[in-house]
């Protein structure tokens, strides 16, 4: 339960932010989709090389992928050991990510018979979220940033990463669950408010951290943040 101090410092933080980042969404942003993909799985894949990496490794992840394959779907029959020999070294949780990443574009495409996510619009934003969820690798993180911003439905994507960024400001404790902080933030920010506060602060977590002394975040290793991230993964298990 956060206090009326912590939401207070996280309302400063955001406004901080919005006055440092004015031109929104910045390096939150998902890049643009390949020529022919669909862009809702094309979110998909980007949430899952964004989940406790961040924007800078996920970005470097992202072109290694389209650069190997021709499309997604011919990443979706590759073996997920090759999608992670693709990605930048130390990548934090290289081999969970990508078998995760696969289990859910085969999961979508036994679904829809096509590497597709377009039925989702037509659900309902609970259904959505659900059918998300339902998809075989899922963690919480991609499936509520997919729904936010892939599907503009309300909610609050949180990784270890970001309660990291967030409890460096005072808006919580740094040993929350990640989960637990973002069903915070949704109650927090109301409708339309979300997708501009959670994109700044992937924008505050590209920065170098205060701890590191002016290292690079993601170029440090993951073993700090692995109690977190265990935290914030989906309880159904990979293939």
């Amino acid at each position: 339960m956060s206090t009326p101090a912590q939401a207070k410092k996280l309302d400063a933080l955001i406004k901080r932010l919005a006055g440092e980042y004015p031109e929104t969404p910045g390096a939150g942003a998902t890049p643009a989709p390949p020529e022919g993909a669909d862009p809702i799985v094309h979110e998909l894949l980007y949430a899952f090389m964004l989940w406790e990496a961040g924007p800078k490794l996920a970005g470097a992840a992202l072109e290694a992928i389209q650069g190997e394959f021709v499309d997604y779907n011919e990443a979706r029959i590759g073996m997920s050991d090759e999608i992670a020999e693709l990605l930048p070294k130390r990548y934090p949780l290289a081999q969970e990510r990508c078998q995760r990443l696969r289990a859910s574009l085969n999961a979508v495409f036994k679904r829809e018979h096509a590497l597709s996510l377009a039925s989702l619009g037509e659900m309902s934003k609970r259904d959505s979220r659900a059918a998300l969820d339902s998809l075989e690798g899922m963690t919480p993180f991609v499936a509520s940033r997919v729904t936010l911003l892939g599907l503009g439905a309300h909610t609050f994507p949180v990784d270890a990463r970001l309660v990291e960024v967030l409890a460096e400001a005072g808006a919580c404790d740094a040993e929350e669950a990640a989960d637990a902080v973002a069903s915070r933030l949704e109650r927090h920010f109301r409708a339309g408010q979300a997708a501009p506060a959670y994109l700044l602060l992937e924008c505050a977590e590209a920065r170098p951290s205060k701890k590191s002394k002016g290292a690079g975040r993601n170029a440090s290793s993951p073993a700090s943040r692995t109690k977190g991230a265990r935290a914030s993964r989906s309880r159904t298990s990979a293939s």
